[in-house]
C-alpha cells in the first residue's frame, strides 16, 4: 500500500508541475453557460 500511495503522490506532484491546477475557477462555471451555436448555410 505504501507503493500505491507513493505512486499517487508522484502523480499529484507531476500534475502540479505540468500546470493541471493553474485554472481552477473556469471549469466549475463552464457548465452554467451555453455554447455559442455556429450558423451554417445549409
Amino acid at each position: 500500500s505504501f507503493l500505491i500511495a507513493l505512486g499517487f503522490l508522484v502523480a499529484f506532484f507531476f500534475a502540479i508541475k505540468t500546470g493541471q491546477y493553474d485554472d481552477t475557477h473556469t471549469p466549475s462555471i463552464r457548465i452554467l453557460f451555453d455554447d455559442e451555436q455556429s450558423e451554417s448555410s445549409e
